[in-house]
C-alpha cells in the first residue's frame, strides 16, 4: 500500500532516494530543509495525482512508470540560513537523489529532466530562466565531485519562491527524466516555522511518518490531528481576543466568551497593546535558547503580524499584486498603526487568522486523505 521513501539512499549523496528542498549556494555546499518524513505509494498511485498533474503526464506517451511520493520537510534552518544571509525565500527543487540512486561515491552523473509544479498554496513559480513554473520545462540535474572530495549537485536551477507568512504552504511536482519510461510526482508539504510550540507539535507528528507501516500511518495522522486541533484552539482564542478589544469587546478570562461563570477580563484594554500581548504570549514556548541573531527567522507571532500588514496594504493598492510584496507589507504597516478604524483592523486578524487555521486543517484533512487506510478510521 505505502512504504517509507527514505529507506533507498544514494550512495554518492548519502540522500534518501526521494526529491529535496533547498538552496544551490553558489554551488559551495548545499543547504537542505530538514526532510521529517516521505511515503511512497505503491496501490494505485495514480490515483493521489491531482488533475493538473495527471494532464501533464499524458502530454508525454513514452512514460510508463509513475513513483508518487507524499514528502514532509521542516524549513525552519533553512530559513534561518536565508534570513542570516539576507537572500529571498526562494528554494531549489532537487531530484538528483532520485535520478542517480546507484550512483558510488566519487562519481560524476547529469541527466535532462522536464519538470513542473502544480496545485501550490503559498508556493509561486519562478518564471525567469532556471525557476520551475506550472507547465514541463527542461532542466539539467548534475552530481560533480570537488577537490576529489565533496560531492556536489546542481545547477542553480529548478527555482520556486515561498510565501514568508504562511505557516504551512504545499505543492506538488512533477520530474520527468528526457528520454526514459518513468516519472515521480510529489506532494510537498513544508512547515514553515517549528520554535512556537504549536507549528513544533505539528512537525513532531510529521515525524512518525520516518518509518512507514500502518501503525505508524495511524499514529502520525493521531497525533497530526491531535496538534492541529490544539494549535488552531490557541490561534482562535488569539483571534477572539485581538478582535474584541479592536472591536471594543473585553471577553471573559478564558478569551473565548464563551463561559457565563468565567472571571471578567483584567488585564491590557487599549486594542494595540492587547494586540502586542497576545503575540508575546505566543513566543512564551520558544525558550530561553532561542538566539535571534543565530536563529534570525521571523518565528510564528511576526509571521502573523506580517500578514495582517498584508492584508491591509493589499486593500489600499490597486492594480494586480504579487503576493508576499515588501511594498505592500510596508504600507499595511502603517495603516494598521496611523490609517484605519479598530473595526478593519479586526476584520484583517480575522481574515488571516482564518487563513493559517484553514492552512493546518487542510494538511491534517488532505494528509488522512492520501494515507487512508482501507476499514481502518481515526
Amino acid at each position: 500500500m505505502f512504504r517509507s521513501g527514505l529507506e533507498k539512499v544514494c550512495p554518492a549523496l548519502k540522500l534518501s532516494c526521494a526529491p529535496h528542498v533547498g538552496h544551490f549556494n553558489d554551488g559551495q555546499d548545499y543547504k537542505l530543509a530538514r526532510t521529517l518524513a516521505a511515503v511512497r505509494f505503491m496501490k494505485e498511485p495514480h490515483g493521489k495525482i491531482p488533475s493538473e498533474g495527471f494532464d501533464l503526464l499524458m502530454r508525454r506517451d513514452g512514460v510508463q512508470d509513475v513513483e508518487v511520493y507524499l514528502a514532509m520537510y521542516d524549513m525552519q534552518d533553512l530559513r534561518d540560513w536565508l534570513h542570516k544571509n539576507h537572500l529571498p525565500y526562494t528554494v531549489n527543487l532537487l531530484f538528483h537523489a532520485w535520478l542517480f540512486q546507484q550512483l558510488p561515491y566519487r562519481k560524476e552523473a547529469d541527466a535532462e529532466i522536464e519538470a513542473a509544479i502544480f496545485s501550490s498554496s503559498g508556493v509561486f513559480p519562478v518564471s525567469e530562466e532556471g525557476g520551475v513554473v506550472k507547465g514541463l520545462r527542461k532542466f539539467l540535474q548534475q552530481v560533480w565531485v570537488k577537490d576529489k572530495i565533496y560531492m556536489c549537485m546542481g545547477p542553480d536551477n529548478v527555482k520556486l519562491r515561498i510565501d514568508r507568512q504562511r505557516l504551512i504552504c504545499s505543492f506538488w511536482s512533477l520530474c520527468i527524466p528526457v528520454g526514459e519510461e518513468r516519472a515521480i510526482a510529489t506532494k510537498h508539504v513544508l512547515i514553515n516555522e517549528t520554535h512556537t510550540h504549536i507549528s513544533r507539535e505539528v512537525g513532531v507528528a510529521c515525524v512518525e511518518l520516518a518509518e512507514v507501516s500502518v501503525n505508524t500511518v495511524l499514529a502520525h495522522l493521531q497525533k497530526l490531528l491531535q496538534s492541529v486541533q490544539h494549535a488552531t484552539h490557541r490561534l482562535s482564542r488569539l483571534m477572539g481576543r485581538c478582535e474584541g478589544a479592536f472591536d471594543g469587546v473585553f471577553l471573559d478570562a478564558r478569551g473565548d466568551g464563551t463561559d457565563a461563570s468565567a472571571p471578567a477580563y483584567r488585564g491590557a484594554t487599549d486594542p494595540l497593546e492587547v494586540w502586542e500581548e497576545q503575540l508575546a504570549l505566543l513566543d512564551r514556548s520558544v525558550g530561553e535558547f532561542h538566539k535571534p541573531s543565530e536563529r534570525p527567522a521571523p518565528l510564528l507571532s511576526e509571521m502573523i503580524r506580517r500578514r495582517v500588514y498584508e492584508n491591509l496594504g493589499k486593500r489600499r493598492r490597486s492594480g494586480k499584486i504579487s503576493p508576499d510584496d515588501e511594498e505592500t507589507i510596508d504600507a499595511g504597516a502603517r495603516v494598521f498603526l496611523t490609517g484605519c478604524s479598530g473595526s478593519e483592523r479586526a476584520q484583517a486578524v480575522h481574515r488571516v487568522l482564518i487563513e493559517c487555521i484553514s492552512d493546518l486543517e487542510a494538511l491534517a484533512e488532505s494528509n488522512a486523505e492520501m494515507l487512508s487506510v482501507e476499514g481502518v478510521n481515526i
